[in-house]
C-alpha cells in the first residue's frame, strides 16, 4: 500500500526548474507505485540520524520520529500530557481528487451546491475510475496517537485512536486541537469530535457534530483545518474553497459553495456560526494574545502572493473557487484584474507605493504577502523563547522540499484599527514542515512531510527548544499546570493565573472561572478592574463575557446585581484603550442595550481599535438610535482605514434597517452612500442599483459587482443600461488618426546554448559580441513567453525620456537577467541598474529588492542607451522592464501606453450584462463600444468576444467564471446578423491589428460580411432603433468618403436626433459650412433641434450675431418661446455685440426679482431624463436623501411620486427655488430643504421640473 499527502499546501508557487515537473503534476498526479514506495521507504531517514533542521542561532533540534511511527502527516496538535495526535491521509488522488486532475467534470463541480451534488457528480462519472464508486473508499485518513513512555525524548508508541475515515465524500483530515479529552478533528464533510473513555488510546466516541462542508472538489489540499479555541471560549476553526452547505440543529443554514470560510461554535458543539468568508486556502488559525485571529493563505500560481490575513467578523477577503480556472486576458477575474490580493500603501508601507484604486471595498485587504506555501501557523504562548518573540506568529512554509522550505517568524504592530506585519525572518531552515505546535514543555514541535508532494511511506517529527530556557520557572509552571488540570484549583488561584506568563494557563484560568458561574462573577469583576497586568484583565473581561453567553442562554430575562456585563460596562471608561476595546466587544456580543449610549460616545474616542469595537457592538445590538455616531465615525474615516470601514459598514449591516439604509444612499459625503451600498450588498438589497449612477466611480463599480458577482439577475437590465450610458458619455467623433510614432527603439537578439543558462552567462562579454541566431525588433522590452529552453538573449536599443525628472526601472524575468541604463545613447556609457537573481513570475517587479533601480535623471526628449540580458534554463521564460516616470505613472512594459482601466470592472460587467440581455438593442451598444477607438484596447476586444458567443453563450460568467447560463434559444440570429452588419464595417480597418483580426474571426464564425456601407443605409432607415442610428452616424463621421454621406442622410431624416447630431458634428469639423443648417433648425427646426443648435451657436458666438439678435430682442420684449430663453440668455452672455447685450440688459431688468427670472428661464423646455438624473444622483441636491421617489429616498419631506397630480410647472419650480413658501402638512412649519437655485444650474433646474410633472402616479397609503 502507499499513501499521499493531503496536500492542504499544494497550490503554490515552484521554483522555475521545478516549474514544468510539478505543473504537470497538477495535472495528471500519478501516485508513486509500490516499488517507488518501497524505495523512499529505505531512502527515509533515520532516528540515528544527525538532526536535519537548521533553526536560528542558539536554539537546539531534534529528530523525535520517522516513518513507520509517523506516516505522511498532515496536521499535529498536543493535549495537556504533551501526547502528539497526528492526522494522516492515505486519499490524495485516491480517493480525494482535485479538478486539475479530473478536468471532465469541472462544470459538474462549478454546479454542485451540496455534498449531495458531489456524491452524485462521483456516481456520474465512476466509469473514469478503477473499481467504480468504490475506488472512493478504498483507501482511508486516520488519526493515530504518538508517546514517549519512557521519556526519554523520542517517541517510541504509536496507536490508531481513530479512523478508518474512508467514506467517498470524506477527506482530507487535516485539523486537530485537544482539550479536556476531546480531541477535535475536521475532515470533510464533519467536524468531529473524538474521545477515548476507557484510557486504552482509541477514541470510542466518534461525534459527527457538524457537516455538509467541501460542497465542491475545487482543488486537494483545500480541506478544513484550523482548529483554535477563542477568547470567547469558542471553537473556531476554517476550511479552503470547497464550500459548505451546513444545516444546523436550529434549521439555519450556511452556504457557500464557491469560498472558504472561518466558522465557530460552542464548546460543546453547539450554535455554530459563519465568522468571515472569502478565503482560498486558510491552512490554520491563530489567536495573538489580545483575541485578534490571524491565518494565512495560499496564492493560486497566477502571479499572486500567499497573505497574511486579519481574520475580521463579518469580513470577505475576496476568493471565489472559479477564479482558479480563469486563464488568459481575464486570468484569475477579478482577483488578479482588481487586485483584490494587492497590499494596501498604508498596511505595508515598505512593499507598496501606492494601493490599488481598482482593489474593491467590500473585500478585506491582507496585512503582507508572507511566503509562498502557508501551512502551519502558531502564536507563541509565551514560554520558553526569549521575549524578542513575545506576540510573534510561526508559520510553516511548504515548497515541496526542505532544502528551500521552512518555518518564519512573524511579528506585527497595532496600526490603526488593524495591523502591520514589521518583519518576517527564517526561524527554523531545512523543514518540508506541514504543522507546528508547543509542546507543554515549552518545545515546539514540528512535523515534516518528508520530500516532495505525494506520500509514499514517509513523515519525520521533530522538536527544537532554547535551552537556556527550559528550566524557566514559568516554563516548568506551564507543563505542570497543564498536566494536572484546573478544576480543583480554589478561585484565588485561578485568578492569579489570569497573569501568569503562557497564554495557554492564563486562557484555561479563565475557563474555569467563567465555567463557575455567580460564585465568581464578583471576583471577575474586580480582576477586570484591578489585575496586574492587561492580560490579566483582558481575560476576565472575556471570561465574563463567557458567562453573559451563559446567562443568557440559561435565563435570557435574568437581571440582578450579578450580570456580570454590569462589571463590563464601566470599563468603557478605562484609561487603557485596549480595556475599552475589549469591553465594548463583550458588551455587544452580549447585546447589552444598556450601555450603548457610552458606546455610542466611544465611537469618536481617540483610539481607532476602540472606534472599531464600538461601531461593531452597536451594529450587533442593534442601536437604530445610535447610528448617527457611527456615520460620523464613518465620514471622519472618509476610507482611509479599510477596518473603519468594514466596522462601519457591518454596523449597518447587522441594524437590519432598510429604511435607513435607504435615506443613507443619498447622503452627500461618498465615504457614507459607500457604507450603505456595502451593506446593501451583504443583504443582497436591490436598491444597490441606484448607484450605478452615483457620480463617484468607486461607488458605480461597487454596484455593478454587487450585482454581477451576487448574480442579482432582476438587476441586470439595469447593469446593462450603463453600457448605454457610457456610449452616450462618449459620444464623441470616432477618429482614425493613427497612434503616435514610438519614443523607443529595441531589438532583441537570441544565442541558443547546448546547456542550461546562467547567471555566469551575463557576463559573457564574447557570447554578446557575437553573431545571434535570432533577431527580431521588438516595440517594448516584453520578451516572447516560453520562447524556449537552453539560451541567453539580449533586448538593446535607445529609450527617449518623455518627461524630465527622477525615473525608476524595474526588471521581471524566469530565470536570471540584468538591466543596464546610459548615461546618453552611446552602448559604452551603460551600467548596471536592476538584476533578477533566480526567478521572479510574470510581471512581479518585487519580489527581490535588486530588480529595482534607484532613482535616475533623465531629461525630456534625450535619449538614453538601453539593455537588458536574459539566461533562461529550462521551464518557464520571460522577460519584461518596465519603468515609472517622474508624474508617478508606470508603464509596464516600458513604452507602453499606460492604460485607464478605471472603468474596466464597471465595463466589464456592463457588457456581459448586455450579452445576458441579449437583444439587438444591447448587440448594438456592444457594437458602439467596440468601435470606439478611444476605449481601452482590452475592453474593445471583450466587446467583439462578447458578440462572438451572443447566439450560443458560453455557460460561464465572463467575469468571475460562476457557471450561469444563459437562454439563447428565443435570440434572432438574423437580427444580430443585421446589426454585425450595419455596424463593424469600420473595425475592419481599426488601426489596431489585433481588434481587426478578431472581429474578422468573429464576423466570419457568424457567416457575416463587413458592408462599409452598411451602416450609411442605417442611418436612413426609420425601422431601426434611434440610438443606433446615431451611432452609425458617430461611427462614419471621420470617413472620408463616407462620413458627407451619413451627415446628409441625417440630416434628411424624420428623426430630429439625427439631425441635431449632424450638426453638431458639422459644426465640430467646419464651424462655418455649418452655419446655414444651424440658422434653419432655430428658425424651423424641432424644439430639440432649436435648443441644440443654439449651444452649438454657443461655441462660436462672434460669428452667430445674425442668428441671435432676433432673439436677444424677443428675450428682452418677453415675446420669445419660454423653451428657447435659456439657451439665448447664455449665448447673450457671451456676445460682444452691442445690440444683443443691451437686449440682455432689458431682460434681466425685467427679471431682477429672482422668482422671476427662474420662472423666464425654467418653467418650460427640460428634458425629463436628463431631470430624472438630477434628482435621484446629484451630489449636492440629494433629494431622495428626504422624499421617496420611485420606491427610494427618506421620510422627512412628502413623497414626489404623484406631484404632477397637485402640482403645475410654477409651483413646482416655485418650491425649488423657494422652498418655504409651502409647507405640506405633518412635515412642520419651516422646511428643510435648501435652496436649489445656488445648488443647480438653470438647465438642471428645468430639467427638473419637466421630469418632477411625469411623475403622476398617486401615492399608496
Amino acid at each position: 500500500m502507499w499513501s499521499s499527502s493531503s496536500i492542504r499546501f499544494f497550490a503554490l508557487a515552484t521554483p522555475p526548474c521545478l516549474g514544468v515537473l510539478v505543473g504537470n503534476l497538477a495535472i495528471a498526479a500519478v501516485p508513486p507505485t509500490d516499488a517507488e514506495a518501497a524505495a523512499q521507504a529505505a531512502a527515509n531517514p533515520k532516528l540515528t540520524d544527525p538532526c536535519k533542521l537548521r533553526p536560528v542561532g542558539g536554539l537546539s533540534s531534534r529528530t523525535l520520529a520517522v516513518y513507520p511511527m509517523i506516516d505522511d502527516p498532515v496536521a499535529i496538535a498536543i493535549d495537556e500530557r504533551g501526547r502528539i495526535f497526528v492526522a494522516e491521509s492515505d486519499r490524495q488522488e485516491l480517493g480525494v481528487e482535485d479538478n486539475r486532475s479530473s478536468r471532465w467534470w469541472l462544470l459538474d463541480d462549478l454546479q454542485a451546491q451540496s455534498t449531495a451534488d458531489r456524491l452524485k457528480m462521483y456516481e456520474k462519472w465512476a466509469a473514469k475510475r478503477e473499481g467504480g464508486i468504490a475506488y472512493y473508499s478504498k483507501y482511508a485518513d486516520r488519526v493515530s496517537m504518538l508517546e514517549d513512555t519512557n521519556g526519554d525524548g523520542i517517541i517510541d508508541h504509536r496507536e490508531i485512536f481513530a479512523g478508518p475515515f474512508n467514506d467517498p465524500l470524506i477527506g482530507t483530515g487535516a485539523g486537530l486541537l485537544c482539550r479536556d479529552g476531546d480531541v477535535w478533528y475536521t475532515n470533510i464533510p464533519s467536524l468531529w469530535r473524538l474521545r477515548d473513555r476507557d484510557g486504552d488510546g482509541v477514541a470510542e466516541i466518534q461525534e459527527s457534530v457538524y457537516d455538509g462542508f467541501g460542497a465542491r472538489v475545487a482543488l486537494r489540499g483545500h480541506d478544513m483545518h484550523g482548529l483554535a479555541w477563542g477568547p470567547d471560549g469558542k471553537l473556531y476553526w476554517s476550511i479552503g474553497d470547497r464550500g459548505y452547505n451546513v444545516r444546523t440543529p436550529e434549521g439555519e443554514v450556511l452556504h457557500d459553495p464557491r469560498a472558504g470560510a472561518v466558522f465557530r461554535c460552542n464548546p460543546d458543539g453547539s450554535a455554530i456560526e459563519l465568522f468571515c468568508t472569502g478565503l482560498r486556502n486558510p491552512q490554520e488559525l491563530a489567536f495573538d494574545d489580545f483575541g485578534n485571529l490571524f491565518t494565512g493563505d495560499n496564492n493560486s500560481d497566477g502571479g499572486d502572493s500567499a497573505r497574511f490575513v486579519y481574520c475580521v467578523e463579518g469580513g470577505e477577503t475576496g476568493w471565489r473557487m472559479e477564479y482558479q480556472t480563469l486563464d488568459g486576458v481575464n486570468q484569475r477575474g477579478p482577483w488578479n484584474q482588481e487586485g483584490i490580493w494587492h497590499l494596501r500603501a498604508d498596511l505595508a508601507p515598505t512593499k507598496t507605493l501606492a494601493t490599488n484604486p481598482l482593489q474593491p471595498a467590500w473585500t478585506v485587504p491582507p496585512l503582507a504577502h508572507v511566503g509562498s506555501g502557508p501551512s502551519g501557523l502558531v502564536c507563541y504562548p509565551g514560554t520558553g523563547l526569549d521575549a524578542s518573540y513575545q506576540g510573534a506568529f510561526f508559520l510553516c512554509d511548504f515548497l515541496g522540499g526542505a532544502s528551500y522550505s521552512q518555518v518564519l517568524a512573524v511579528k506585527l504592530q497595532s496600526f490603526g484599527a488593524g495591523f502591520q506585519v514589521t518583519s518576517v525572518e527564517p526561524f527554523i531552515e531545512n523543514v518540508l514542515a506541514t504543522d507546528l505546535d508547543f509542546a507543554p514543555d515549552g518545545r515546539i514541535i514540528v512535523c515534516d512531510w518528508g520530500d516532495g508532494w505525494y506520500s509514499g511511506n514517509k513523515g519525520e517529527l521533530y522538536a527544537v527548544w532554547d535551552a537556556k530556557h527550559s528550566n524557566d520557572a514559568a516554563v516548568l509552571s506551564t507543563a505542570q499546570l497543564l498536566r494536572e488540570g484546573f478544576t480543583q484549583r480554589d478561585n484565588d488561584e485561578l485568578r492569579e493565573l489570569l497573569a501568569h506568563q503562557d497564554r495557554r494557563i492564563r486562557q484555561r484560568a479563565q475557563w474555569e472561572l467563567a465555567a463557575r458561574g455567580t460564585g465568581t462573577t464578583s471576583l471577575l469583576g474586580d480582576a477586570a478592574q484591578t489585575a496586574p497586568n492587561v492580560l490579566a484583565r483582558v481575560h476576565a473581561v472575556w471570561a465574563l463575557g463567557q458567562q453573559a453567553e451563559a446567562r443568557r442562554a440559561s435565563n435570557p430575562n435574568a437581571s440582578d446585581q450579578l450580570d456580570p456585563l454590569r462589571f463590563v460596562a464601566p470599563l468603557l471608561n478605562d484609561n487603557d484603550a485596549e480595556i475599552r476595546a475589549q469591553a465594548s466587544k463583550v458588551l455587544g456580543e452580549a447585546r447589552a442595550i444598556f450601555a450603548a449610549p457610552k458606546l455610542a460616545e466611544l465611537c469618536a474616542d481617540p483610539a481607532p481599535r476602540v472606534r472599531y469595537f464600538a461601531s461593531m457592538a452597536l451594529g450587533r445590538m442593534r442601536a437604530i438610535d445610535e447610528v448617527p455616531w457611527i456615520l460620523s465615525m464613518i465620514a471622519e474615516n472618509n476610507d482611509q482605514d479599510v477596518f473603519l470601514r468594514h466596522a462601519g459598514v457591518v454596523a449597518l449591516f447587522w441594524m437590519q434597517d432598510p429604511l435607513k439604509l435607504g435615506e443613507l444612499a443619498a447622503d452627500p459625503r461618498a465615504s457614507v452612500r459607500l457604507a450603505a451600498l456595502l451593506a446593501m450588498r451583504k443583504s443582497r438589497d436591490p436598491r444597490v442599483a441606484q448607484f450605478l449612477e452615483d457620480p463617484e466611480r468607486l461607488l458605480r463599480l461597487e454596484a455593478a459587482r454587487a450585482i454581477n458577482d451576487l448574480e442579482l439577475d432582476a438587476l441586470t437590465p439595469k447593469l446593462a443600461q450603463a453600457l448605454v450610458r457610457m456610449n452616450g458619455e462618449n459620444s464623441a467623433v470616432i477618429s482614425s488618426a493613427p497612434s503616435a510614432t514610438p519614443r523607443h527603439e529595441f531589438v532583441r537578439e537570441v544565442w541558443k546554448l547546448d546547456r542550461v543558462g546562467t547567471v555566469r552567462d551575463l557576463a559573457d562579454t564574447a557570447r554578446f559580441n557575437s553573431p545571434p541566431d535570432e533577431v527580431r525588433t521588438l516595440d517594448v522590452p516584453d520578451a516572447p513567453r516560453n520562447a524556449g529552453d537552453k539560451f541567453i538573449a539580449r533586448i538593446r536599443g535607445t529609450i527617449e525620456a518623455p518627461q524630465t525628472g527622477a525615473y525608476t526601472f524595474a526588471i521581471a524575468s524566469d530565470d536570471d537577467s540584468v538591466l543596464f541604463i546610459g548615461a546618453d545613447e552611446s552602448a559604452s556609457t551603460l551600467r548596471e541598474v536592476a538584476r533578477v537573481e533566480g526567478y521572479s513570475n510574470v510581471n512581479e517587479f518585487t519580489t527581490m529588492p535588486s530588480q529595482s533601480s534607484g532613482p535616475i535623471q533623465l531629461e525630456q526628449g534625450k535619449r538614453y542607451a538601453f539593455e537588458a540580458r536574459h539566461a533562461e534554463g529550462g521551464g518557464g521564460d520571460h522577460l519584461t522592464v518596465r519603468w515609472t516616470l517622474p508624474d508617478g505613472v508606470i508603464e509596464s512594459p516600458l513604452g507602453a501606453a499606460p492604460i485607464d482601466t478605471s472603468e474596466f470592472p464597471l465595463t466589464r460587467r456592463a457588457l456581459y450584462a448586455a450579452l445576458r440581455e441579449g437583444t439587438p438593442e444591447y448587440a448594438s451598444e456592444v457594437c458602439t463600444y467596440a468601435l470606439d477607438r478611444d476605449n481601452p484596447e482590452p475592453m474593445r476586444m471583450e466587446a467583439v468576444a462578447i458578440l462572438g458567443e451572443w447566439l450560443a453563450p458560453g455557460v460561464r460568467d465572463r467575469v468571475n467564471g460562476a457557471y450561469r447560463p444563459i437562454d439563447a434559444s428565443a435570440r434572432s440570429a438574423d437580427a444580430f446578423k443585421a446589426v454585425l452588419t450595419r455596424r463593424l464595417a469600420p473595425l475592419a480597418e481599426d488601426r489596431s491589428a489585433a481588434i481587426r483580426a478578431a472581429v474578422l474571426e468573429m464576423t466570419s464564425k457568424h457567416g457575416v460580411s463587413l458592408d462599409p456601407d452598411a451602416a450609411l443605409r442605417a442611418i436612413s432607415d426609420p425601422a431601426l432603433p434611434e440610438r443606433e442610428r446615431v451611432a452609425s452616424l458617430r461611427s462614419l463621421a471621420a470617413d472620408t468618403n463616407r462620413g458627407p454621406l451619413a451627415l446628409q442622410a441625417a440630416l434628411a431624416s424624420e428623426s430630429a436626433r439625427l439631425r441635431l447630431t449632424s450638426r453638431s458634428i458639422a459644426a465640430s469639423l467646419n464651424f462655418t459650412q455649418a452655419l446655414p443648417s444651424l440658422r434653419e433648425a432655430v428658425a424651423s427646426g424641432s424644439l430639440i433641434e432649436q435648443q441644440s443648435a443654439l449651444r452649438d451657436l454657443a461655441k462660436e458666438p462672434s460669428l452667430a450675431t445674425e442668428i441671435v439678435a432676433p432673439l436677444a430682442q424677443q428675450l428682452a420684449d418677453g415675446s420669445l418661446p419660454s423653451a428657447l430663453a435659456l439657451e439665448t440668455a447664455e449665448i447673450a452672455k457671451l456676445s460682444t455685440d452691442a445690440a444683443i447685450l443691451a437686449a440682455l440688459a432689458r431682460f434681466n431688468a425685467r427679471t431682477s426679482i429672482e422668482i422671476d427670472r427662474y420662472t423666464s428661464l425654467c418653467l418650460e423646455g427640460g428634458d425629463a431624463e436628463r431631470g430624472r438624473q438630477v434628482v435621484l444622483y446629484h451630489q449636492s441636491a440629494v433629494c431622495v436623501k428626504c422624499h421617496m421617489i420611485e420606491g427610494t429616498g427618506g421620510n422627512a419631506a412628502p413623497p414626489l411620486d404623484g406631484v404632477a397630480l397637485h402640482a403645475d410647472a410654477r409651483s413646482i419650480l416655485e418650491s425649488l427655488i423657494t422652498p418655504q413658501a409651502v409647507v405640506v402638512e405633518n412635515f412642520g412649519p419651516i422646511s428643510a430643504m435648501p435652496k436649489m437655485g445656488p445648488i443647480l444650474t438653470s438647465a438642471e433646474l428645468r430639467d427638473v421640473v419637466a421630469y418632477l410633472l411625469t411623475l403622476k402616479t398617486p401615492v399608496v397609503k
